[in-house]
């Protein structure tokens, strides 16, 4: 969607982000036929663009020569425009994003009508060990003076009223106590029964007030739901203490105005939802052990994120957070893994440095070739030939097997399936676009296959980048698959899975290859990369095609 639209000495500056709809679409082809004398595209959190969006912005630069600078808050879309021969500016927003977690002493949960029932939820399945909690609730007359006792048969933590004078204790629930502003002064509670604020009372916006100002970056603020707007007053306050806020899921809350009114301000740091603010409090409590960090968050991406990586190489997992940590310059562990866990846009991020996306057209040519004797020996005369492209990437081997297909005469008949678990690499793959270099690189292993047609006769050309003809992209459909978690879809008479199972333990690698297995046809052939075997489980089931090609058939 266009989310800002302004005019500044007659240069119209947009910022685009998700969604975009086929509106956006059509009104950054009418805001090129206005008067302006240069345009800002300014691209917000988004990690790729429609092939639709390139064309317009190609015809706009490269042909009619219009003075158009873009902008872009990714380096992944960054990346994909440059290498089609746009010239962008990246400007990284991570720090807008950072949910620093590793200095959290002390969570204050500030809410209203509706946020009981949220947080029993959020605390019942903790055992606290090195923080505090601290509940700051308007509650109902049925609750007065029992919050603790409701609370208490509902988490193994320990559960109080805080009390005027009281020091701080570690491991420990504190409630506000009802009629009374709760604040803090030299690590101890105080207590005033002076007048409403906000007309409530405790009200949550002096706690905010005075716990932000104590703890500063030791403190995390959690704002859930509720009528009003008690609270909210002081957001920009504790923001500029380098308090961090995460705000309740709007569309949990059946009161929603304290939160509405929160996200208006986007001052903050996170929006989760209760499941999530669960494992958010675990994760703040729990003793972070270096040696064993890297199984406890492929453990937590499982339950918060539902992305199963245990069974990746943990050393090359190990590696994409060293990588992650030095863009981002992040200097502790458990802030990247917090970011990672609970940022949205930090976890696309990661995810795309763990997929595994080395690909080129007519990579091992000599395994292609083979693949190509195979197709012409055995389904020259078969009715239908169904393929699967798994771990496809951004779809350059994909399009390279649609183009033996042509050659071969047989890509009428065919159907291509091409899977990945990155939502990005699909999107790009469905674009069909693709560096001009690209294909001036590929043009030596293409020639090693002997086909009479040139490779340029299936890509129209640009510039800088070309595009795939329809005659091949018809032929292949795309869509997300994870090789990990996800079942058999289909019987096919091929399988092409290069350089990805490299990347699995033995487990997860048996796992696929049962997969496989079962997608296979009696017959049917197995295609993997260079430095890729067949498990020894599933050694007897298949056949090697010979010469090295690390090609198998399914013979049982």
């Amino acid at each position: 969607m266009i989310q800002q639209l302004q005019t500044l000495d007659n240069c119209m500056h947009i910022v685009v982000i998700c969604p975009i709809k086929e509106e956006d679409i059509s009104f950054l082809e009418d805001i090129f036929l206005k008067n302006y004398s240069s345009w800002i595209i300014e691209f917000g959190k988004i990690y790729t663009v429609d092939k639709k969006i390139i064309d317009i912005l190609y015809g706009e630069i490269f042909q009619n020569k219009k003075n158009i600078s873009l902008v872009t808050h990714t380096s992944t879309l960054n990346s994909y425009f440059r290498g089609l021969g746009f010239v962008t500016k990246f400007e990284s927003l991570i720090e807008d994003n950072t949910l620093e977690l590793s200095s959290i002493e002390v969570v204050l949960i500030g809410g209203s009508a509706g946020s009981t029932q949220k947080i029993l939820e959020m605390t019942k399945s903790i055992h606290l060990q090195n923080i505090t909690i601290i509940i700051v609730q308007h509650v109902g007359e049925e609750q007065l003076g029992i919050f603790d006792r409701i609370l208490q048969n509902n988490t193994n933590s320990r559960v109080k009223y805080a009390s005027d004078g009281e020091v701080l204790q570690k491991a420990t629930i504190y409630i506000a106590p009802n009629n009374y502003h709760l604040k803090i002064t030299n690590n101890c509670f105080e207590l005033n029964s002076g007048q409403k604020y906000n007309f409530s009372k405790p009200s949550i916006s002096l706690s905010y007030e005075s716990f932000s100002d104590y703890y500063k970056e030791k403190l995390l603020i959690i704002h859930e739901c509720g009528f009003g707007s008690d609270g909210v007053d002081k957001l920009k306050y504790i923001k500029a203490n380098k308090t961090k806020l995460i705000i309740q899921k709007e569309e949990e809350c059946d009161a929603k105005p304290m939160v509405s009114h929160a996200l208006e301000l986007n001052v903050h740091d996170g929006v989760l939802g209760v499941k999530d603010l669960t494992y958010c409090l675990g994760f703040l409590d729990t003793p972070f052990r270096k040696e064993e960090y890297i199984d406890y968050f492929l453990d937590m991406v499982y339950k918060v994120r539902a992305y199963n990586f245990k069974s990746y190489n943990k050393q090359m997992m190990q590696r994409r957070i060293n990588v992650f940590m030095i863009k981002y310059r992040i200097k502790n562990m458990k802030d990247a893994l917090g970011l990672i866990l609970f940022n949205d846009s930090s976890f696309k991020g990661f995810i795309l440095k763990v997929s595994i996306n080395v690909t080129e057209f007519f990579r091992e040519a000599h395994s292609l070739l083979s693949l190509s004797e195979i197709i012409n020996d055995t389904y020259k005369h078969a009715h239908h030939i169904k393929i699967w492209s798994a771990g496809c990437s951004s779809g350059e081997e994909t399009y390279s097997v649609a183009i033996i297909l042509e050659n071969l005469k047989l890509l009428d008949k065919s159907l291509i399936y091409a899977t990945d678990f990155n939502d990005v690499a699909l999107a790009q793959a469905k674009n069909a676009l693709f560096p001009l270099k690209d294909l001036q690189n590929a043009q030596n292993n293409y020639n090693k296959l002997g086909f009479f047609n040139t490779l340029n006769d299936y890509f129209t050309m640009n510039n800088n980048y070309v595009k795939v003809d329809e005659k091949i992209k018809k032929k292949i459909l795309f869509f997300q698959h994870n090789l990990v978690q996800d079942s058999s879809f289909n019987e096919f008479d091929i399988i092409i899975c290069k350089n990805v199972i490299i990347y699995f333990d033995s487990e997860l690698q048996n796992f696929v290859f049962e997969l496989f297995y079962n997608s296979l046809k009696y017959g049917g052939y197995l295609v993997l990369g260079k430095s890729e075997l067949v498990s020894s489980k599933y050694r007897d089931k298949f056949q090697s095609y010979g010469n090295n090609s690390k090609i198998y058939r399914k013979i049982a």
